[in-house]
């Protein structure tokens, strides 16, 4: 498995990986969640794709994008200021250089990988952190499924909720907050058992 991790502007991601990523997150949100995304031709992009957002990329032994994660600084538009305000219940959304926003999380159904769903998740997770403390990056903020809230507790990451989940598509749907610093990486170290360096990322 391969992580890559950066930019469009920055040129060191590959145009047929973000097509497929777009590919993904159509299979993911719009046919297995059933979310109302923006989709054309079967691919899943929205306004915040248009703000050079920083893009994971997870890739299969056959060089195929299988997963992927976005991040955007909450100093301009984002998905939970933006899009799902209501998961604020009432509370200021976040607005500082310092503070990331995680979103369209998406891992596609690779049966017979000798990796499962929650370790590809973990690792991840692993690399999204080191990635953000790289960038002077203190806290995460998302709007996720209360299954992923809930892979996080079990991994004992604390979250902080803003609010009360709600229903969006056919899942409940919670936004929290999740602080990137040293001991959120040790733990999932912990999960992983492995060193940042076997699961390749490009900055």
């Amino acid at each position: 498995m391969q992580i890559q991790i950066g930019r469009i502007s920055e040129g060191n991601l590959a145009g047929c990986d973000i097509q497929h990523m777009h590919e993904l997150r159509y299979q993911v949100f719009r046919e297995r969640l059933q979310w109302e995304v923006p989709c054309k031709d079967r691919v899943e992009q929205d306004q915040f794709d248009e703000l050079d957002p920083t893009y994971m990329l997870v890739k299969d032994e056959d060089d195929q994008v299988f997963g992927c994660w976005r991040m955007l600084p909450t100093t301009g538009p984002y998905m939970l200021k933006d899009t799902f305000p209501q998961t604020l219940c009432g509370q200021l959304a976040p607005e500082d250089a310092k503070v990331w926003e995680l979103s369209r999380f998406a891992v596609g159904s690779h049966e017979g990988r000798a990796h499962g769903f929650s370790r590809t998740a973990v690792l991840m997770m692993e690399s999204a952190v080191e990635h953000a403390l790289d960038h002077g990056v203190t806290q995460f903020v998302t709007v996720t499924t209360v299954a992923i809230e809930r892979l996080l507790k079990m991994l004992g990451i604390p979250t902080r909720r803003f609010g009360t989940p709600v229903q969006v598509g056919i899942e409940k749907t919670v936004a929290f907050s999740i602080d990137v610093d040293l001991n959120t990486l040790i733990l999932l170290r912990r999960h992983t058992g492995c060193a940042p360096s076997d699961a390749k990322m490009a900055a």
